[in-house]
């Protein structure tokens, strides 16, 4: 499965929307827990190489770090704005952690040691690769399946399909292979000035 969204030459990959669904609706329900108990909670999600189901599930979810592998982090930083935010009655946050970056349990124990806060950790684990797909990701599906099969018929194999901008795209396989995805800096950027 690629629910990561780390295929190059697509926007999406089929199973991310739904991850993305699920990690909201689960981040919903520790904030409601973690604003009522005056806690603060790390959600470790999936992407190993790819940080977009963090980074998409934590700017629509509203938390207020999102730690990817793409992006180099600063523990002290994040400490002393929780330490701020705590100071002014602001007494929960939700930091979101692709696992790339590391574990939730380390990265709680080391904002522990900053600063007296000791973050909870939910590791979501595979209940992301699970549930009702989305409506987005099942039109996805079966508009690239339909694109493959038409270009299998039409004789042109080794072929990646995708969808880029709304337009379906083939892609020579070895390309896609070779590729790394770009990260969306503005959107983790967008992420970044949204939770100030």
């Amino acid at each position: 499965d690629r629910i990561d969204n780390d295929i190059p030459f697509t926007d999406f990959t089929i199973g991310f929307d739904t991850a993305v669904s699920i990690v909201v609706d689960a981040i919903n329900k520790i904030r409601d827990t973690m604003s009522s108990h005056e806690r603060s909670s790390i959600v470790e999600v999936m992407g190993r190489h790819c940080g977009d189901i963090a980074l998409y599930a934590g700017l629509a979810s509203g938390a207020e770090t999102i730690l990817v592998p793409e992006v180099p982090y600063d523990l002290d930083e994040i400490a002393n704005r929780m330490t701020e935010n705590f100071s002014q009655g602001k007494r929960h946050s939700i930091i979101i952690v692709a696992e790339g970056v590391g574990k939730g349990e380390n990265i709680s124990a080391e904002i522990m040691k900053r600063n007296g806060i000791e973050p909870r950790v939910t590791v979501l684990g595979h209940i992301q690769r699970g549930g009702t797909p989305t409506h987005n990701d099942r039109i996805l599906a079966s508009s690239l399946g339909d694109f493959a099969v038409r270009r299998l018929i039409a004789g042109d194999s080794g072929k990646a399909c995708g969808m880029v901008k709304g337009e379906l795209v083939a892609t020579d396989i070895d390309k896609v292979v070779h590729t790394k995805k770009q990260f969306n800096m503005e959107l983790y950027e967008l992420s970044k000035r949204l939770s100030q």
